[in-house]
């Protein structure tokens, strides 16, 4: 009977530290997945609102050719 405690036991401690494990894992990456939506967000945001105030540079400048 002690010998099948201590398996019981074992696979218990297992099963739940398993469990602990997974769960961790869970939250660790749906937290980088909120956090990457909310900073794309704000970068498509930034990007849209910031395209109206800077103009728009090839790099050539054009007044120099004629």
């Amino acid at each position: 009977m002690d010998k099948f405690l201590k398996i019981a036991g074992i696979i218990l401690v297992a099963w739940v530290a398993l469990g602990l494990f997974v769960w961790v894992f869970k939250f660790l990456a749906s937290a980088v997945f909120w956090v990457a939506l909310v900073a794309g967000g704000i970068w498509l945001v930034s990007s849209v609102l910031g395209k109206n105030k800077r103009p728009v540079d090839s790099g050539a400048d054009y007044s120099k050719i004629r």
